[in-house]
């Protein structure tokens, strides 16, 4: 089937795709509104330019790895559903709970689930640090530093 080296390269040109459909789009209301999008957008194009750039080297972003592809095909696609599950969770959810609550959840969700190690208890403690570490950081970043707020919830209103 698709082996490491294409799904990369087919993953850096939907990228790309993707920041070109947005930067089409961007309509800004103020002078300085799209100044802190157009600077990830551009940081996000050098870094998906470089992926693909890699993946033509001996220098490889991801490696075919050692297991023959059809022991591990399935597994990918179901660990990809089930994130995409909870990122769709996350999401449906946030509304009425909260950036913050959602965050913490869903974060350490995540970073639970793609471990592999789902019945250490060690682990489940490192993801739900994983989870308030990197709400914190991001309330804090654009709650205090760029002043956007984020979804308080309905249930906390």
């Amino acid at each position: 089937m698709m082996g490491a080296t294409f799904r990369d390269r087919l993953g850096s040109v939907l990228m790309l795709v993707f920041i070109a459909v947005l930067w089409f789009q961007r309509d800004y209301t103020t002078p300085f509104g799209g100044l802190f999008p157009d600077r990830i957008m551009l940081l996000m194009t050098i870094f998906v330019i470089l992926a693909l750039v890699l993946s033509f080297t001996r220098y490889r972003v991801m490696s075919d790895g050692e297991k023959p592809e059809e022991e591990t095909e399935g597994t990918r696609w179901l660990d990809m559903a089930v994130v995409i599950g909870i990122m769709l969770l996350w999401v449906l959810l946030l509304r009425y709970l909260g950036f913050a609550l959602t965050g913490i959840v869903g974060f350490a969700s995540i970073a639970w689930y793609v471990s592999g190690e789902r019945t250490n208890w060690k682990v489940i403690i490192k993801a739900l640090l994983i989870g308030l570490v990197m709400t914190y950081l991001i309330v804090y970043i654009f709650g205090h530093l760029l002043q956007v707020p984020l979804p308080p919830g309905e249930i906390f209103d």
